[in-house]
């Protein structure tokens, strides 16, 4: 997963968070015995996901981008290795489907 993916996905996750708080809102004026735990469990559910959102992404940036150069550092260093063995993986399913 890139940078870019992953902070498109905190984005989208920010997004989500903003949208049930509007929900929220939008309903609160809505009665009914359900009503009140069920918004009461998504505040607390809200509030988890900001903190977690917090916490997760000082972490996840630097492993993601670490994860990234070590990725491309290895398929660089070894690229005949990997064309090696893609081209004999081809073979051997070719020679497969050539026998039925």
């Amino acid at each position: 997963m890139n940078k870019t993916t992953t902070e498109k996905l905190a984005e989208d996750f920010k997004v989500l968070i903003a949208d049930v708080e509007e929900l929220l809102k939008v309903t609160a004026s809505q009665a009914g015995e359900r009503m009140e735990p069920l918004r009461r469990r998504l505040e607390k559910m809200i509030e988890d996901g900001r903190k977690m959102l917090a916490e997760r992404k000082t972490a996840w940036f630097p492993k993601v981008a670490k994860g990234d150069a070590a990725t491309r550092s290895c398929s660089l260093e070894n690229s005949w290795a990997g064309l090696v063995i893609a081209s004999a993986i081809g073979i051997l399913l070719g020679l497969l489907v050539r026998r039925r």
